[in-house]
């Protein structure tokens, strides 16, 4: 969707100090955006951890557009046949180039090449554009619950995506 006068997209996989970067990226954004503090770059922290403790049981890729970080999204494994979509974000002032899709694509295509039958993830009811991205590629709403975490009267949903070979 970039025109040709815009640089081009290079989605890459991750390298030593992108998980920082994603941690403080969702700190200073969903704090600005949807007023969450701490507690939530806590868990984007602890979850960022954790996938380094065996970074062979997912992937990070970061997408840069001109050499600036514009998005980036993650992908954790749950059991041999199931993933977790994770760190889904895109930098306000890339939004609505297209990118959130090729940036789902890659992921999805790597659950394919590593043969994944199912993929879940966790988000929250207020991120039109995520959510419209989901159902567009597949994704089922499964579960709905309350949180007062990391904001009062936050929705989470847990949304589901059969793959089909």
């Amino acid at each position: 969707m970039l025109s040709r006068n815009n640089p081009p997209i290079t989605i890459r996989t991750y390298q030593p100090g992108d998980a920082g970067y994603v941690a403080y990226r969702h700190g200073v954004l969903y704090g600005r955006e949807y007023g969450f503090d701490h507690v939530f770059e806590k868990y984007v922290l602890q979850s960022l951890s954790k996938y380094l403790e065996d970074p062979t049981k997912g992937e990070i890729w970061m997408a840069e557009v001109g050499g600036v970080v514009a998005g980036f999204i993650g992908l954790v494994e749950i059991d041999k046949n199931t993933a977790q979509l994770r760190w889904f974000l895109i930098e306000p002032e890339f939004r609505g180039i297209g990118l959130g899709r090729r940036m789902v694509d890659t992921l999805l295509d790597y659950c394919r090449q590593k043969g994944y039958t199912q993929i879940m993830l966790w988000t929250f009811k207020g991120l039109d554009a995520a959510l419209h991205l989901y159902q567009q590629t597949g994704f089922t709403l499964a579960e709905e619950k309350e949180n007062h975490e990391w904001k009062d009267l936050l929705i989470e949903q847990r949304w589901d995506l059969a793959l089909k070979y």
